[in-house]
Parts: C-alpha cells; structure tokens; sequence
C-alpha cells in the first residue's frame, strides 16, 4: 500500500545510475550480496538506513536482518513486526510513508528509537510467491519522489529475493546432503535405465567395503544375492508404471568380503529429468537375531513340559504355555486376564503376597516347593521359580514363573520313606527273632547254645532269603522246604523226597513253617533218619476240602530207616516251635507221632491262613493263651497282639513271668478284637504291623473303653499312625526289663482307682 503526501527536499539518484549500481552489485554473489546491495540501495535513495529482512523460521510474528545500513554497515538483529510498519509489508505488500511515519506507528518502539520520519518497503517472495522476506529504507527526512522510491525498492527487491531464495535451496540442499551423507541408514541412488549406483552414502559404503568408484560399477542386484538381474527388474516394475508409491521389502546384502548381512528396503521412483531410483535401507542384522533368539526361546517355552507363565504385578495371568496346560488342565484362552490365584489352595493365599513382596525388590524365588490347584479341583505338588520382569526402563512390571510337576519325586520321596520305614520296621522284627531265638536256645540247650545258635540264626536266613526273593509275598512252599534242608542238598531225591502241588504260601506262614522245619531236620540230622546212611524223609504236602472256607493244608514229615526214637521226657524250644508257634500263627493242628520206624509229624490248618491266593475271611484267630481258660484270680489281664509269633511268646513268657495274666499272643486284628467281645482285659501290648493290617481297629476299641496300651514296633515313636499317639511306646528289639516297667506305669493309674474304691 503506497501512500503520497506532499514532496520534500530528499533527492533521488536518476534511474539509470540506479541501474548501473545494481549492476555492479550483480557482480558479488552468496552472502556477500546483501552487504553491497543494502550500501547501493541507501545511496540510490540517499536515505539512512536500509534493512534487508527474512522472517523467523519458527516465530512469524519476528524478522531477522541479514544486511543493515546506517550511514554505514550495522549489526544484525532481530525484531518484533506486531505494530510496525514491517507488518504491513508482510501482510498487505508494498507500502510507502513519506513523513511522520512514528505518528502513524506510535506503538513501534525501534522507530522512535531511530528517529525515523519517512518509510518505504516491499516483501521479498519467492518464485512460488510465498514471502521469504522484507526489504526496507528509512530515512531521518522525508521522502521527495515517492514514485520514484518506490520503484527504485522495487528493482532492488527483486535481485535480494532470487538471491535470498538461492542460499536458502543450496543450504537446504546442502544440508540435505550432509544428513543423507551422514545418516546410519544406508542409501542408494540408482539410474532407472542402467540401475547402476550413482550415489551411495557412507554408511552404506562403510558396510558394503566398497569405494563409490567400485560401487558405480555395480547394480542393486549384485550386492543382492536372493535376487537376479530380471528378478529385480520385475520387483520394481510397478514402481516404474506409477501402480505403488514405494515398495517395501526384506532381503540380504552381500559384502565385497562375501558375508552377508540382513536389510530392509525401501525403494521410491523419480520420473522425469531425475529418472532415478532412490532406495533407503537398514541394516536389521540385530533384529533378525532378536527375532530368532525370541522365536526359539517361544519354541521352548511352547514345547516345554514345565508350566511357563507371565503375570502383571496384581497377579493377572498375561502368557500361559502348554506345560501349564498339561500341569493344571486350564487352556490359555481360559486363563489369561484371570489371577494367578485361581490356581493357589485358600489355606496358601498368603504365599502370592509374599512372592509378589520378593518380585517388587527384584528378588528371585528360586526352587519353591508348593501345592496347586488343577482344574480338576485336584491338588499338585510343585517347584516354582519366580523372577521379575523388568521393562526397558528397568522398571519391574511383572513376573515370570515356571512351574515344575514334582508329583513323582514326592510319590517316590513318600514310597522311600514307606520303604525305609519297612526295612526298619523289618530289620528290628529280625532282630528282636534273633534277641529271642538266642534266649530261648540259652535256657534250653546251654552246653550247645553256640553250635544251635548259630543253626537257628542260619535257617532264619534261608528262610528270608526266601522271603526276598519273593518280595514278601506268594512264597513257593517247595522252595522254602529246599531252603531249610539246604544242607542235605546232595541227597534230594535219594534220601529226602518231597512230594505235593505247587503252592505259594504267606510271609507270616512261611517264617513259622520254615521254623518248624528247621527243628525237624536238626532233629533228624542228631537222632532221626539222617542220622545214619540208611534213612529216609518223606515230606509231602496236598490240600484237602472243597469249598475255600472248608479247605485245609495238610503237611506230612515222616521219617524212615533211622533209630529207633522215643518220645522226649521234656519239651524243648523245637518242640516249642513245632507246637505252639504253629498252633498260634497258622491256626495249626499238630500230631507228633514218635514211631519206632521214626518220628511222623502231622500238620494240619486252614488253608486260608497261609495261601497267599486265597481270600483272609474275617475268621477268629485262635487263642493260644498261656493261661487256659479265663482266670477268676487278681492278676492284672494283659492282652498280648503279635504277628511274629515267636517274639509274642517271647513278650507272654517274660509278662507271665512277672505275674500277669496273658491273652495272646494273637496275630491278627480279628482274633484281638474277639478276645475284647468275651474277655476283660486290663492293659494290652499292641504291635503296629501285623503283616498286610495294622493293630489300629485294636487301638481304637481300647481308646474308646479306656483301656491303655503301649504299642511296639521296628518303626520310631514319631513314625507311629496318629491313633497310637496317645499311648506309650517301645521300639523293637524290646529289653524285658523297660518292657515290665512301662506297662507297669501304665497299670499304674487303675491300681489306684481301685485301691480308692475298696477303702
């Protein structure tokens, strides 16, 4: 907007100089223009001060001088348009005042600084007409020509314009330049009909191994080993034809050292002048092996057979492999977004708390041995690790836990226990055998106690091995006859015949059988058949009786051919052994007929009391009781439960002896709890394990009447089922003596209660 007033005395060169100081300005190019162009400008016009401007790149309401005269070269600044006749060149183009321009801008503090009266300007545009700039001339008079400043701010406007827009292409160019030169992607710049390198950055160069020389010789397939010349060209064919703007794509390139490296291409097309392909591409070597290592860590965790999962701090469930399916029965689709503690027992919901405290302090939970739930409402023993997880900032966001099934290993922990408590509970039942096979061979034999000792001790040994041979459990009778005449071996078949069909007997029947033939043939070795070289012994076994309840097995030991023999005038412990241990644990009927042609023993018993393959009924044991029938006497009643009967006579012998009265020993739960319907008794010894039961139902019964008890066994006081933890305790082999003394103290309390009553 130009505005006239009245002419003053401000003179204006003529327009041809204007034009030859212009021109000589021409000469000078690049920043060193402004400087000369500004000096030519204010003498053209003879003014003061001229201003040569652009806009501020980020701030449009500011402009920033690039060339300052006054009445001589002046410091660049910047400074505010709002209010100034600057802003009226920026927003309506060419304005002109003649005089009094501060009462026109009375808000412009610079031209009131200046001492500024008249003002011309123009806004310098680019060739695309968007203002670039501003070139003004301010003078300390008035303008005298107004047409004519304002033509000659004209022609100089024009030459800064071109000149301010050509620095600001080649700066930005050249900037450019520098990035793309600069940058860590690579890029390439390739002739759309030769496709051979024109321009490739350093990071490119430096990765490749090549110089720009070697790589002009080169096209984009030569350093691209999955593709072929026309492979490449069909690639980017859609590109040429204008079907895609850019085309994305994964690929290798090759070094010139010949190891290749992972890429992603992003190639664009310039048609026209240019005609060129321009492709900018990374190196993705790192996120290829991320994605590898990830890929085969997610293989694992899939395929593995611990149960993997990630939760969020609150304990929601965020991956869930297939181990933890297999573990817990629950599918992904079903527990993922769900709490972990779907999966923890109501009586173990503090441990989530306690884990969840040790994550937040980024500890590790290594190897925690815990229970779970399944699906299924089934409880799982487990092995947990849990760890934090951290995000990229290190801050702990989560946790990862892996869970191993350890049901086996507890199985098996529990079986081995089970088993070791067996092998005690086994090797002190053999120890306390052994405890009273010696006593009872020292009270009866004591000129031979060593030789009979020893003879005994080794027939209890053939018969375990026996035993353990057939893991305790269907024993073959034969094989427990050869085991005890093993000795004799060499004349089986001559001397010793055996006859009878195969049968497997139980361990309890199998230890008193072996026994009672032990003594037999020691008998026979001393006295017998085979104490000649003529005798003979016939051993033979059948079963008689139809129906399993009415069958029974019957054993015959006759010998032949031997001295004549009398009946003994006393009975030792093989008689002992032969008699009553045969009579207490198998339910026994024994007849020894001593013959002068030689000794005929006779065994007879239920069949169900020693085959292994046949039902146990629930069938009353048979009393052996040391005392006959039920007493009427005061004498303390003691009922004395024992599977090894052998140690149960010994506990009735050493009890009998210090004056109780005894009812036993029995072998089995049924035959104890009998004896309890018909009998009162006062105080019981109760062995634990009585073969394939325990003494349990017994214990209860007396709980419940107030009878006491002690119980023994192989196993600990701490190893006993909880019932018997209430009652006194001896564990095996048992000392006579604190045997006598703690049943003692158990009778104790009744004695007193009744010497209370009587008084």
């Amino acid at each position: 907007m130009v505005q006239f007033t009245q002419p003053t005395k401000s003179s204006v060169s003529s327009f041809p100089s204007i034009q030859a100081k212009l021109a000589s300005c021409s000469q000078v190019v690049g920043e060193a223009f402004f400087p000369v162009m500004v000096e030519a400008l204010a003498e053209a016009l003879s003014a003061r001060w001229v201003l040569l401007s652009t806009l501020h790149p980020v701030d449009r309401g500011k402009a920033c001088t690039v060339a300052v005269w006054d009445n001589g070269p002046g410091d660049n600044f910047e400074y505010d348009l709002k209010d100034s006749p600057c802003e009226n060149i920026v927003g309506d183009g060419a304005c002109c005042y003649p005089d009094n321009i501060a009462d026109l801008f009375p808000r412009d503090q610079m031209l009131k600084d200046m001492g500024a009266v008249s003002y011309v300007g123009t806004p310098l545009r680019r060739s695309s007409g968007e203002v670039l700039g501003l070139l003004s001339v301010l003078d300390e008079k008035p303008f005298e020509n107004v047409e004519q400043a304002s033509e000659v701010i004209e022609v100089f406007s024009g030459r800064a314009a071109a000149e301010l827009e050509r620095l600001a292409t080649a700066s930005l160019n050249e900037r450019l330049g520098r990035i793309v030169e600069d940058s860590v992607s690579e890029v390439y710049i390739f002739d759309a009909d030769s496709y051979h390198f024109e321009l490739v950055n350093r990071g490119a160069r430096e990765n490749l191994g090549y110089s720009m020389e070697e790589l002009r010789r080169l096209t984009p397939w030569d350093i691209k080993p999955q593709f072929t010349k026309d492979e490449f060209i069909q690639h980017v064919t859609p590109l040429r034809k204008g079907e895609v703007a850019n085309q994305l794509f994964e690929t290798q390139h090759q070094r010139k050292d010949g190891s290749v490296y992972d890429v992603a291409v992003q190639v664009q097309f310039f048609p026209g002048i240019e005609n060129l392909f321009y492709a900018s591409i990374s190196d993705i070597t790192d996120r290829k092996r991320a994605e590898e290592a990830q890929a085969h860590l997610a293989a694992i965790v899939s395929c593995s057979s611990e149960a993997i999962i990630s939760k969020t701090l609150d304990g929601t469930i965020r991956s869930w492999n297939n181990g933890a399916e297999k573990i817990f029965g629950y599918s992904a689709e079903e527990m993922i977004g769900k709490s972990i503690r779907l999966l923890i027992p109501a009586d173990r919901q503090n441990e989530e708390e306690d884990i969840l405290a040790q994550i937040s302090r980024a500890e590790q939970v290594n190897n925690y041995e815990t229970v779970r739930l399944c699906r299924d409402g089934r409880e799982v023993d487990v092995s947990v690790t849990v760890s934090p997880i951290f995000d990229s900032a290190g801050k702990i966001v989560g946790a990862s836990k892996i869970a191993h099934d350890i049901s086996d290993r507890k199985l098996a922990e529990a079986r081995e226990q089970l088993l070791m408590g067996e092998v005690n509970h086994r090797a002190k039942n053999m120890l306390t055998l052994v405890q009273v096979i010696a006593r009872q061979t020292a009270a009866n034999d004591a000129h031979t106690f060593a030789q009979r000792f020893d003879e005994r001790i080794l027939a209890l040994s053939a018969s375990h091995d026996v035993l353990v041979n057939s893991y305790w459990q269907n024993v073959p009778l034969d094989e427990l006859v050869r085991s005890q005449l093993g000795h004799f071996q060499d004349i089986f078949g001559a001397r010793i015949k055996l006859s009878g069909p195969s049968l497997k007997i139980t361990a309890p029947a199998a230890q008193a059988i072996g026994m009672a033939l032990h003594e037999l043939a020691t008998n026979a070795a001393k006295y017998g058949a085979l104490s000649n070289e003529d005798g003979t012994i016939e051993i033979g076994w059948k079963l008689d009786g139809s129906g399993v309840s009415e069958q029974r097995l019957l054993l015959d030991w006759i010998e032949r051919g031997g001295p004549e023999v009398t009946k003994p005038s006393r009975n030792g412990f093989g008689s002992t052994v032969i008699d009553q241990i045969l009579e207490a644990s198998i339910n026994g009927d024994v007849i020894m007929d001593w013959l002068p042609t030689g000794l005929a023993c006779h065994v007879s018993c239920p069949a169900e009391k020693v085959l292994d393959n046949l039902e146990i009924s629930s069938q009353q044991s048979r009393v052996a009781s040391h005392t006959g029938q039920s007493s009427t006497s005061d004498s303390r009643r003691i009922l004395v439960v024992e599977d090894e009967i052998l140690i149960g006579m010994e506990i009735a012998e050493i009890l009998k002896a210090t004056g109780f009265e005894i009812f036993g020993p029995v072998a089995t739960a049924a035959g104890a709890l009998a004896i309890l319907e018909n009998e009162r008794c006062d105080a019981a010894v109760l062995d634990i394990n009585l073969g394939k039961e325990t003494s349990a139902p017994i214990a209860k019964l007396l709980s419940e009447t107030g009878t006491p008890y002690l119980s023994i066994s192989g196993r600990s006081r701490e190893d006993r089922p909880d019932i018997f933890s209430d009652s006194p305790h001896l564990a095996k082999p048992i000392q006579s003596a604190l045997l006598v003394k703690e049943l003692g103290q158990l009778l104790e309390p009744t004695v007193n209660q009744e010497a209370r009553q009587t008084h």
